[in-house]
């Protein structure tokens, strides 16, 4: 410190006044002219007083510390290596503190600038900032030639209100010249309330901190049969059907079961072809016989009793390829049906896909995978599912985007063509946020005010990104650690707004 400097500084002046060499008169040319005023007192004395005097001077002159600025509620040491400051490499040292305790962790930036002059433009660049222990910064930066320069500190801490440092140097020249420290216009500092006060309006503070967010986007759907559990019966030939096994729509089958009998002469031709063959041991003819009749839809169970049994069936019956539902009918009986006619459309319902339509905004967020919950009356916790596409286009009437939801479970409960509430989770991770309950709205922009140490706070503009529940994603305007208030902020902008401290609600953007 000062004082110990000081103290040592002492000492060895002292060690010299009592380490003096007995005094020679002949040897010494600068001899008093007046001897009686010597008498009595050690030789050389009153000269090597003087000596000490200045050894003392030099030794607390050399160590007294630079004078602390005072911007905003910082405290500012700075040091110039070297010093003066040369053209090329330069270093400048920075120790920041508040309240007599050393600020950690901030954020320190730096501009060197030379104003143009004449024909040469300006020339301007920043400095590397590196971050030490106890509240000490490392600027090094590099100035391209001699003369005067312009140096700009920005320090920016949380729980403090950034301040802005403006000073000048000169190659060749020792120390520095201040401009500026600090901002001092009321709305950069901020407002003061008394802690009494904060607690009678219940202001209540919140941390701006990094947390994982995930994002609900809520949109109504509609239900829709999964195409891929739906299949169709389709005759392969001209038949005529005579007897239908399922004759509603609607109505459940299961793999298998019989749906319909038909009459058609081109497969009765086949199947005495097949006959004709086995009887007449011709291979050949016997495979081409059985492939033709697989082709027309006959099952290979069909084939073998057809073989068996040794007579062609004039009528076949058509089973139902999958378990489901009946969708669509379009068979009676006694009707002629044409080779290529669906005659039934038969669905599992237990598997259905939702078509929800988000706004246009939420285009970003979406991708294939996201889970989805479908809420139903009869369970808390809904329905789970994903997103399995996401359609191209934007719907021009409605502006908005169509994605296909699949629920693997649905459980017959949900009937095609039903309207039903989803939600779509987006896990953003972990990003900083700001509790929504301390945003402020003017406009179109939003505010909070951040706590400056005790009994003052700031209003400070914030851009967001995504919302997330309770939370807010901060972008800028705000730093992991600041304190803001969450309770009482429509009070506290009224306060702001008479000091001038926060811009009118009316200002223009």
């Amino acid at each position: 410190s000062y004082e110990t400097h000081c103290d040592r500084g002492r000492s060895t002046a002292l060690k010299s006044l009592n380490s003096y060499e007995p005094y020679d008169r002949a040897a010494d040319p600068l001899a008093p002219l007046s001897p009686p005023a010597y008498e009595g007192s050690r030789p050389g004395a009153a000269r090597r007083g003087a000596v000490c005097a200045l050894l003392l001077a030099v030794a607390c002159a050399k160590t007294k510390p630079a004078e602390a600025l005072h911007a905003g509620d910082f405290e500012v040491q700075l040091r110039l290596e070297p010093d003066p400051p040369v053209a090329g490499e330069n270093m400048l040292g920075v120790q920041v503190g508040a309240g007599g305790k050393p600020v950690g962790g901030a954020k320190v930036g730096f501009v060197y600038d030379m104003p143009a002059m004449g024909s040469m433009a300006e020339m301007k660049g920043a400095g590397d900032t590196r971050i030490l222990e106890d509240g000490n910064y490392q600027v090094t930066y590099s100035l391209p030639m001699i003369g005067d320069w312009g140096l700009t500190l920005a320090i920016e801490a949380p729980g403090h209100a950034p301040v802005e440092l403006r000073f000048k140097v000169s190659t060749g020249r020792k120390g520095y010249t201040i401009e500026t420290t600090g901002a001092t216009s009321e709305r950069a500092q901020g407002i003061a309330v008394s802690p009494e006060r904060q607690q009678l309006i219940g202001v209540v503070y919140g941390k701006v901190e990094r947390r994982p967010l995930s994002l609900s986007l809520r949109a109504s759907g509609r239900v829709d049969v999964d195409e891929t559990q739906v299949s169709e019966v389709v005759l392969k030939s001209d038949a005529y059907a005579e007897k239908l096994y399922v004759s509603k729509t609607g109505q459940h089958v299961k793999a298998g079961d019989p749906l319909l009998t038909i009459y058609s002469p081109d497969l009765l031709a086949s199947e005495q072809d097949l006959l004709v063959a086995l009887k007449t041991r011709n291979q050949p003819l016997t495979s081409a016989a059985q492939e033709r009749l697989r082709l027309w839809g006959l099952s290979s169970t069909q084939i073998a009793e057809l073989t068996s049994a040794g007579k062609a069936q004039a009528r076949v019956t058509i089973r139902s390829p999958i378990a489901g539902t009946v969708l669509e009918k379009s068979v009676l009986p006694g009707s002629r049906v044409m080779a290529g006619s669906v005659l039934y459309r038969i669905g599992n319902l237990g598997r259905i896909w939702v078509l929800a339509d988000l706004f246009e905004s939420d285009a970003p967020y979406l991708r294939v995978g996201l889970p989805a919950t479908l809420s139903v009356p009869w369970d808390s916790k809904g329905i789970k599912g994903i997103v399995s596409f996401i359609y191209p286009t934007v719907d021009e009437k409605t502006r908005s985007i169509k994605a296909r939801l699949a629920f693997p479970t649905a459980r017959l409960a949900l009937k095609p063509g039903m309207y039903v509430d989803t939600e779509i989770e987006v896990p953003l991770g972990t990003r900083l946020a700001v509790p929504d309950s301390a945003l402020l709205a003017s406009g179109e922009h939003r505010y909070a005010f951040v706590k400056r140490g005790e009994g003052r706070l700031q209003a400070v503009e914030v851009k967001l990104g995504a919302r997330a529940g309770d939370y807010d994603e901060v972008q800028s305007g705000l730093s992991e650690g600041d304190e803001v208030a969450t309770q009482a902020t429509f009070l506290l902008s009224s306060e702001a707004q008479l000091r001038d401290a926060l811009p009118r609600w009316n200002a223009a953007p």
